[in-house]
């Protein structure tokens, strides 16, 4: 008996879309699987997994078909209006810091400090030896002290000398028998020390010592010695000797730095003839400076006050005002300045 193909074609087609709504339904892996009979092409639908009979071949295809070509594209839609504000998110890490700024200028200087308290007394030193009887006094006594200012004295050593008077930033009163008015210098020196730095604001560095030539000539320095002296007990620490000549009106500089303390003093001496070319005793009186086996008076005529000091809150220094002055008299001629001119002329500013 023949079978009419249409009708199995049919057949196949009922059959198979029967089964591929079954399969459709049915499949896990979006496509649908059968079964071909090797004769007569009918199909059977199959689960997943399910293996075919020797006389079919397994075949399956996709579920859906290929994507059609987009359609156009739609009319906007109307705008929506703004969404509620999301919640803050958290602090972001700190960023890295700047580099710093440039500095800025300089302040005013401020005023200076009040003065420290004054220390405390050193021990009383030895009794010396009773000097000779001095002249009977006036039966009417001394009108005031200042009478007794260049009254005859006896030095140290024995030799002749003055009384000199001087009142302390404490306002105690101080006499001291010093050498009068030292020798006039040997002929053709004229040098004589000008200004001195031997405080400094902060540690002690960058004092000096300036030498002037006062004279209308050439002064010749070699041989001549500045010696620094000690007050404590009158004798030498320090010297620089000098060399060379200066010119008339010119400067000499000896960078060092001289102690500050209460007193001390500079010399100018000849180191050939033994004369004291100049001296300087400050913040008090050195009367008795052995310097080279021979002692020497540091005030010249009146002691210079000790209220007329370098200091170590105020720039400055010691000067003769005017500049190269000489009288002979350490009070009239020494003044302080906040402006040191070493090398230069000396210029008073308070």
């Amino acid at each position: 008996m023949k079978h009419h193909p249409l009708a199995a074609v049919g057949l196949g087609l009922v059959v198979l879309a029967a089964a591929g709504a079954i399969a459709s339904a049915a499949s896990t892996d979006g496509q649908i699987h059968a079964c071909k009979a090797k004769r007569g092409g009918q199909l059977r639908a199959v689960d997943d997994g399910v293996s075919c009979k020797r006389t079919e071949t397994a075949v399956s295809w996709d579920i859906h078909g290929t994507p059609g070509p987009a359609g156009p594209t739609g009319p906007a839609g109307l705008a929506g209006g703004p969404g509620p504000a999301g919640a803050i998110g958290p602090v972001g890490p700190a960023g890295l810091p700047g580099s710093a700024g440039p500095a800025g200028p300089a302040g005013a200087v401020g005023p200076a400090g009040l003065a420290g308290a004054t220390g405390p007394a050193g021990p009383v030193g030895p009794a010396g030896a009773p000097g000779p009887q001095g002249p009977k006094g006036d039966p009417g006594g001394i009108a005031s002290l200042a009478a007794l200012k260049g009254t005859p004295c006896t030095m140290f050593d024995g030799s002749a000398g003055t009384v000199s008077i001087a009142t302390t930033a404490t306002n105690q009163i101080t006499f001291a028998c010093g050498g009068g008015t030292p020798p006039p210098p040997p002929p053709g020196t004229s040098l004589v020390i000008n200004e001195v730095d031997y405080d400094q604001v902060g540690a002690d560095t960058g004092g000096f010592v300036e030498i002037k030539n006062v004279g209308t000539a050439a002064a010749t320095l070699d041989g001549i010695a500045l010696v620094f002296v000690n007050g404590g007990d009158g004798t030498e620490y320090d010297r620089a000797a000098l060399t060379g000549t200066l010119a008339p009106g010119g400067y000499t500089v000896v960078a060092k730095d001289a102690q500050n303390g209460a007193p001390d003093g500079l010399a100018l001496i000849d180191t050939t003839t033994g004369n004291l070319l100049d001296a300087l005793s400050y913040e008090g009186a050195i009367t008795a400076a052995v310097i080279d086996g021979k002692t020497y008076s540091l005030v010249e005529g009146t002691v210079l006050a000790a209220t007329v000091a370098d200091s170590n809150t105020v720039n400055g220094s010691l000067i003769r005002n005017p500049d190269g002055k000489d009288t002979n008299d350490a009070s009239a001629d020494w003044a302080f300045t906040s402006t040191p001119t070493q090398g230069a002329a000396n210029v008073l500013t308070s």
